[in-house]
């Protein structure tokens, strides 16, 4: 936190540097305190709340942008530049720097730090309740759930194939919805380019593709189903290669959780076959 400026006790005009905060501050109050939001909040492509806020004025990390719409707080990540928190600083603007997590447990503690930081405590809880109860009922199913699939989630951009492996977001989801993330299991860490020799070692039982269709998602799932050097890896085998909503993999927020839960409906459709969760509630 910039120790030169103080936080309002509820401020009004709040903004969200990043998607991922945006969608927990719009978890917390409503959508009129939020002042301004960055352009990839308003796409769909990325963001889970991008209809809530279409008619907002858009910042970048350039603080002329952030002071024009006078704020009370700035809520972002320890990545924000230096430079430019101490240029709001200067203008008696704070800025908060928190982390986004994929693990479940940091995930809640995000919500009550934001929630204290917005004066929103009581919402906080609710909201941070209704989110454990939401992962603790799918992982209690999952978890039992038997025999585990090994899943490999892989995207192509350029001509570069990328995998999640250990201590990444989409792994997260994968572990949540029952599976084994086959690209962890190889040694895997973080978001690395992978090869089509790497796709066969790690011999994968499904793939799931967290990748926008606008960006050929499609047609990369043809592109693998279609491969004859892949014809003997059991999840193209047994065609079992998913075009998955990649902002529900790849957007650091409580709806990875949604990512996790349509995945299990995939990998253990008997134990998921009522209708999906609704979407996560909203401030009065």
């Amino acid at each position: 936190m910039n120790g030169l400026v103080t936080i309002p006790a509820k401020p009004e005009r709040i903004i969200g540097a990043s998607i991922g905060h945006d969608e927990v501050i719009l978890a917390l109050v409503p959508v009129e305190r939020l002042v301004a939001v960055g352009s990839f909040s308003k796409d769909a492509t990325y963001s889970n709340v991008y209809q809530l806020i279409q008619e907002k004025p858009e910042i970048t990390r350039d603080p002329e942008t952030i002071i024009a719409q006078d704020p009370d707080v700035l809520v972002t990540s320890p990545f924000f530049a230096a430079d430019g928190i101490e240029a709001l600083g200067r203008v008696g603007i704070p800025v908060v720097q928190t982390e986004l997590q994929h693990d479940a447990e940091a995930r809640i503690n995000n919500i009550l730090l934001t929630g204290y930081i917005l004066g929103e405590e009581e919402r906080a809880l609710e909201f941070a309740a209704e989110v454990r109860e939401r992962y603790e009922s799918l992982v209690t199913v999952t978890a039992a759930a038997e025999p585990k699939p090994r899943v490999l989630a892989l995207t192509q951009y350029s001509d570069n194939l990328w995998t999640a492996g250990g201590d990444s977001t989409e792994g997260g989801v994968i572990v949540a919805a029952g599976g084994i993330n086959a690209a962890e299991e190889a040694g895997i860490d973080g978001n690395q380019i992978t090869s089509l020799e790497g796709i066969i070692a790690m011999d994968p039982e499904a793939i799931i593709i967290p990748q926008p269709v606008e960006f050929g998602a499609e047609e990369f799932k043809t592109s693998l189903l279609s491969n004859e050097a892949l014809a003997n890896v059991p999840a193209i085998l047994n065609n079992q290669v998913h075009v998955v909503e990649s902002k529900h993999y790849t957007t650091l927020s409580y709806w990875n959780i949604r990512g996790a839960e349509d995945l299990a409906r995939m990998l253990w459709p008997d134990a998921f076959s009522h209708a999906p969760s609704p979407n996560f509630s909203l401030p009065e």
